[in-house]
């Protein structure tokens, strides 16, 4: 026995247009109770399966429809017939679009909109079998826990039709309502102070093709950014959000994780007095040599921190860590400068009294430093040196952790920009503030 769903879609019939008397194909008849004669394009009332008559003269479509009448696809498990074409404008604006209908026998119907080669799917609670009723939150609505986002108010307004449908839709006054969460839409539209709300889901080109069977090339190139087009940047910036804030726990981890297997040392701490060298430059202060410390790691690196209190003065130090196994030497210069005062009733200073110093990949052994002071202040007659192996490297880490961020973050910038664009074609973009 055949199939309901076969039979339904081989069913046609005809009826002659009152008007050009030409003959005019109907894919529903029992239901249908509008159509367009493809002659003469007007818009007729159905009475009977064998009269109808004018209701309104309709101009000839600007466009030739891509996924043509009667033609049928098979969407989400549910056979469907294209029975109507609708060429439909924004009411005082120059946007238009065009709307294809397709009834099925147990869900239905739902359009299949195409505006500047963006594509939607749209169906009702007949056609969506989970569908639950939106909940209106002012400029939002939820819909199955999802937030939609205000988009567009407008009023449609048909200028061209063909084929057939079940109710006036050129005549009804309409206000639509568009709210969106990417790739999806919902669509409230009002009609007599009666509220019917529609689920919106866009489809790429390739699918359209795919569903009727169509070549691609056929189908209108996009024009700028659909409404709810989905966003491959946004999908790019949580992947790599994801995968950054994972990197940055690891290097976190690592770095915590060296810290405990090889923890700082302090080698040297002392508060060295110094004196002024009268047999040398004004500035020169007496050398000296520590007492000497080991380095017992196979490699560390060694922070020195010096401190003096100069006070609106100078200090400067070379200090020349020696090896005291092969006299292998590594030499660094480092000034303290402290100055402050009182000036046009506020109080000032600049510099600080101590300052550090970092040597990296120093060998295990044994050592001590030869320092070298100098000062404007001959009188200053202290140098604090503190010396520490396996310093954590915080620098180290977090310049590691702000490249681990910029790939994520450019993302960020083009998704945002892409987003921009998007709601550049809205009244009520979030971005409207930046400009």
């Amino acid at each position: 026995m055949e199939k309901p769903t076969k039979s339904f879609f081989k069913l046609s019939a005809t009826i002659d247009c009152p008007v050009c008397k030409q003959s005019i194909v109907v894919y529903d008849l029992p239901k249908s109770e509008y159509i367009v004669c493809d002659s003469c394009f007007s818009y007729l009332n159905i009475i009977d399966e064998h009269t109808s008559r004018l209701n309104k003269q309709l101009t000839k479509p600007e466009k030739t429809p891509i996924l043509k009448l009667g033609s049928t696809a098979n969407i989400q498990d549910t056979d469907f017939k294209l029975i109507a074409y609708l060429e439909k404008r924004e009411a005082g604006t120059i946007y238009h679009w065009r709307e294809y209908i397709l009834t099925s026998l147990d869900k239905g119907y739902i359009t299949i909109s195409e505006f500047d080669g963006h594509w939607n799917l749209i169906g009702g609670k007949d056609f969506i079998v989970d569908f639950k009723e939106p909940i209106s939150h002012g400029t939002t609505v939820g819909y199955k826990d999802v937030e939609y986002t205000l988009f567009n108010k407008y009023t449609p307004m048909v200028t061209a039709m063909l084929g057939e449908v079940d109710w006036d839709v050129v005549n009804e006054k309409v206000k639509a309502t568009e709210y969106i969460a990417p790739p999806y839409m919902v669509v409230a539209e009002n009609i007599d102070n009666a509220k019917d709300y529609y689920i919106a889901e866009y489809l790429e080109p390739e699918t359209i093709a795919e569903i009727f069977g169509i070549d691609k090339n056929l189908l209108p190139e996009r024009i700028g950014i659909g409404a709810n087009q989905p966003s491959k940047y946004y999908d790019r910036w949580t992947s790599s959000l994801q995968m950054t804030g994972i990197a940055i726990v690891l290097v976190l981890l690592i770095h915590l994780l060296l810290g405990l297997l090889k923890p700082e040392k302090e080698l040297l701490n002392n508060d060295f007095l110094i004196s002024h060298n009268n047999t040398q430059d004004v500035n020169e202060f007496k050398s000296f040599i520590t007492p000497s410390f080991a380095v017992e790691d196979e490699s560390s690196n060694i922070s020195f921190e010096i401190a003096s209190a100069v006070d609106n003065n100078w200090l400067e130090t070379t200090i020349v860590l020696v090896n005291e196994n092969d006299n292998r030497t590594w030499e660094v210069s480092k000034g303290i400068e402290y100055y402050h005062g009182y000036e046009e009733g506020e109080s000032w200073s600049e510099g600080s009294t101590k300052e550090s110093i970092l040597l990296s990949e120093i060998p295990k052994g044994k050592y001590h430093l030869n320092v070298y002071p100098s000062s404007g202040d001959i009188n200053r007659n202290n140098l604090y040196i503190k010396a520490t192996s396996n310093v954590t490297m915080w620098r180290n880490t977090l310049i590691t952790i702000f490249l681990l961020c910029i790939y994520p973050a450019i993302c960020w910038y083009i998704m945002r920009n892409f987003e921009k664009r998007r709601w550049n074609n809205s009244d009520y973009s979030p971005f409207v503030n930046e400009e």
